[in-house]
This record gives structure tokens, sequence and C-alpha cells, in this order.
């Protein structure tokens, strides 16, 4: 089964080509929504599917990728995120049709590697490690991801996503950027994600560039 792996990106000049290196597979697709700087031109030396929206949107940068997929399985990855290289492998293979991974975190501390193993275990929640799989199939049944919301979209994807399919985990791993615990510490993430997976809001997401 071969891959599409769609990135949204907004302002990603300092990380996507990172992100691209670790993708060893697949078809690449990158849709930059609102990008003011150099991230289109860096995604170009990877691949040819490069989309440039002029509104900032990530649910809408993520259903407008999967309409420029060719293949049956979508990858949907957040641009500073890390692959290892087993990962694309075992999506390809899992008999799975909609899941995620498990993740750890790009920077080596104990304490953010300790968040991330309980970030792990909240899949059930629907907290998501910024990596989903799915099939087209179930893309498809769910309508794609919530245009309305700019924050949890991706959350509230896999907790549809999974009631209308075979939901699993691969035992590989993504590795996260810990540029938003930096900025914020550790505390006030946690305590955010806490806060908006019990008590949800439209607010837009801060973002840590």
């Amino acid at each position: 089964m071969s891959l599409s792996i769609i990135i949204p990106a907004y302002n990603e000049e300092k990380y996507i080509e990172e992100t691209l290196k670790t993708i060893t597979k697949g078809e690449i697709i990158v849709v930059c929504n609102a990008c003011t700087d150099n991230t289109a031109d860096i995604a170009r030396k990877y691949t040819n599917k490069v989309i440039e929206l002029p509104i900032k949107g990530v649910s809408r940068a993520r259903n407008i990728g999967a309409q420029y997929a060719s293949n049956n399985r979508l990858i949907f990855l957040d641009a500073d995120i890390k692959m290892d290289n087993k990962i694309l492998d075992k999506i390809e293979k899992t008999k799975y049709n909609i899941g995620t991974s498990k993740v750890k975190s790009q920077t080596n501390k104990f304490i953010y590697n300790f968040s991330m193993k309980i970030k792990s275990l909240a899949h059930n929640f629907g907290v998501c490690t910024g990596l989903i799989f799915c099939d087209k199939l179930i893309f498809d049944r769910v309508g794609g991801f919530d245009e309305t919301l700019s924050k949890k979209e991706d959350g509230k994807f896999l907790r549809v996503a999974r009631k209308k399919g075979d939901f699993g985990i691969v035992n590989a791993y993504v590795y996260n950027n810990m540029r938003r615990f930096e900025k914020l510490g550790l505390k006030n993430v946690c305590l955010y994600w806490i806060k908006q997976y019990t008590f949800p809001d439209k607010k837009e997401y801060e973002t840590i560039r």
C-alpha cells in the first residue's frame, strides 16, 4: 500500500527541512497556509506538490492536501515532527486503517520525555502526537477535519474516525519539537492540555515560532 504524507505548514522555514529529511518513502504534499517566509521554497527541494493557500487554517490545509493525494493511505504530519526510520514501513503494512504512533521528545531531557510518555498514553482521550494516518475511505466517512476549529482539530478527527474504522497505534516513534514547552514552560503547557481537552473552546491556538 502506497502512502501520501500531507504536511500543513505556517511559517515553518526553521523546522520543515528536518522533517522532510526523515520521510524515506511515499508521496509528499506540503500545504503552505498564508506563509510569509521561505517554507514553500524549502519544501520544493523535496516535492513538486507544494500548495500555497492565501488564508491561514490548519484544518483547511489538511483537507486540501487530501484532495491532492494520489494514494489510498494518508498520513497527516505536523511540519516540525521527525520520524524514526521504521515508522513509514509499519504504517504501510499495518492492518489498522486509522491510527497514530508513539511519541518522544526531540530534546533529550527527562521531564520532556516523561511528558511525551504521558501524551502517548492519552490517545484514548483524543490527544494526538503530531501524526495521524488513515485510509481515504475513513477520511471521507468522517468528512475531513473540522474547518471551524483552529486547534484540537486533530483530536476531534481522531475521536470520530476511530469509531468508523479499525484504530491502532503503530510500534514506532515520532519526535516532537519542544518549542512550546521551552517558551511557555512545562506546567503551562500541561495545564493547557488538560483545560482544552476537558473544557474545549474556539480561541485561536497560540503560534510558537
